[in-house]
């Protein structure tokens, strides 16, 4: 009997490479129908069956990762998928702020809401907000609008996405205030 690769890493290890992909797979910011969580299973899965080890684990993730978002990418295109460049500015305004929240079920029923929202962020930040939902990654954000690295703009975006839910959460509790209810 041969010992596989797989049969020498610990539980540890399986466990920080699961978190490794897990991370990557939530920083590429792009919305498809499957969540970060199953692209990070997968790559799991696929490392899972590779005969021999990869040199190194994390740049394997990554670019697995990244592979399995441009085949989703692919498949939903073939079957004719949403395309986001043929949104209306109801429907780019939606997906901006599902975006930011990352919970589309907190936004039923709440266009005037999103506008309202939207009103409140700065040009600079809806820009970002447009090429974040539109798929670009971090990198091409800071060279198209100028900012001094992929970093600052994940940091501008997880402000945004926390201002955006601030928001939603502020408009949720006036409505419900405005039909009655109690928000203590």
């Amino acid at each position: 009997m041969t010992n596989k690769w797989q049969d020498e890493v610990t539980p540890q290890e399986w466990a920080d490479w699961m978190k490794f992909a897990r991370k990557i797979s939530g920083a590429r910011g792009l919305i498809t129908s499957l969540g970060p969580s199953e692209y990070a299973s997968q790559a799991i899965e696929k490392l899972l069956i590779q005969k021999k080890r990869p040199p190194h684990i994390e740049s394997w993730l990554t670019t697995t990762i990244k592979n399995l978002y441009i085949d989703r990418f692919r498949h939903m295109n073939a079957f004719g998928g949403i395309h986001k460049a043929n949104l209306d500015d109801e429907q780019w305004e939606y997906e901006m702020v599902k975006f930011a929240v990352s919970s589309p079920s907190l936004m039923i029923g709440q266009r005037d809401q999103i506008k309202r929202i939207l009103e409140l962020l700065t040009v600079k930040e809806c820009e970002l907000l447009v090429m974040a939902t539109a798929g670009y990654d971090n990198h091409a954000i800071a060279d198209e609008l100028g900012f001094a690295s992929n970093k600052v703009v994940a940091t501008r975006l997880r402000q945004i996405s926390q201002k955006v839910q601030a928001l939603v959460e502020q408009e949720m509790i006036e409505s419900f205030k405005n039909k009655g209810f109690k928000t203590d």
